[in-house]
């Protein structure tokens, strides 16, 4: 959590020493944020495609977890724009990030022998050659995932200026 809930203690004096100390704690910790490092790909999903895609998702091994300075990823689906997804991991720091793109955990995401940044702007998880399966439709092969979209992944990387949780 960013901002700590801080109760106000009520001293018997109106101006004592512990209200001015917890007034002053509670400001700062309104005010004390730290930084992230966001990673984003935007997603043009093909129509036909969207359920398959959702589902490589939803089932795909992560491998994130086990990354130093791993924060949170998501997956949204655009409410307004049909076939648009954005996938979003939070990282402590860059470095981390950077530290997750040239790690054997990102090469086995990605399906490649090399730790090295792919056209996803390293940022992927799962979703280059991995997510094939069987559909349930008459056990039909899945398409890739990159079959699936309209072109390629969009990559979008950002510092946080403030976030509040």
């Amino acid at each position: 959590m960013l901002c700590k809930q801080t109760s106000v203690i009520r001293a018997t004096a109106p101006h004592s020493r512990a209200s001015a100390l917890v007034a002053r704690s509670s400001a700062h910790d309104a005010t004390a944020q730290k930084s992230y490092y966001i990673a984003m790909n935007v997603f043009k999903v093909k129509p036909e495609s969207g359920k398959d895609f959702e589902e490589v998702w939803k089932s795909r091994e992560s491998r994130l977890k086990s990354m130093p300075g791993f924060v949170r990823f998501s997956m949204l689906k655009c409410d307004n724009i049909p076939g648009k997804y954005v996938s979003q991991s939070t990282w402590e720091s860059k470095e981390a990030f950077e530290a997750w793109t040239k790690s054997s955990a990102f090469a086995a995401s990605h399906g490649s022998s090399s730790s090295s940044s792919s056209s996803s702007g390293g940022h992927g998880h799962g979703h280059g050659s991995g997510g094939h399966g069987q559909s349930a439709q008459g056990g039909n092969k899945r398409p890739t995932t990159m079959e699936m979209l309209e072109a390629p992944p969009a990559p979008e990387f950002y510092s946080t200026v403030t976030m509040t949780e």
